[in-house]
Parts: structure tokens; sequence; C-alpha cells
């Protein structure tokens, strides 16, 4: 495989996961959303609004990947 190709598969992979992250524990710590799995009882609603913020951000993030990787191997 390419070192180009891997690298770019990558950070395609990354760098969403990042914005997703970053964005939501930024939007939780606005809204005061706390919610811990693992330490917490057990709430379906909390739960699909933790993974539906992530899975919302992690997919902008990817169409805001594919854009700027797209745009930069566009000939000029």
């Amino acid at each position: 495989m390419d070192t180009k190709q891997s690298s770019r598969s990558i950070l395609s992979f990354f760098i969403p996961f990042l914005i997703a992250y970053l964005g939501s524990k930024g939007i939780f710590y606005y809204f005061s959303f706390e919610y811990s799995l693992f330490s917490d009882p057990f709430d379906i609603q909390k739960l699909l609004i933790d993974f539906s913020v992530f899975i919302v951000l992690f997919y902008g993030g990817t169409i805001l990947v594919k854009y700027f990787i797209g745009s930069k191997n566009k000939p000029a």
C-alpha cells in the first residue's frame, strides 16, 4: 500500500474522531450534560443523546475531511 494512501486513510478516520470527541465534550460542557456509561446508572435516553451527538459530529467531520482531501486532489 502506498504510504500517501495509508496516511490519508488514517487521517480520514482520526480527524473526524477528534472533531467528534472534542465537539461532543464542548457541547456537553455548554449544556451541563453529564453521563458516564460505566459509573452512572443505565439511562437509555442519556445514552442515546451521548451516542447521537458523537455520531452526528463524526459524520460531519467525515464530510469535511472528504471535501478538503477531494479539493486537494483536483487539478487546477
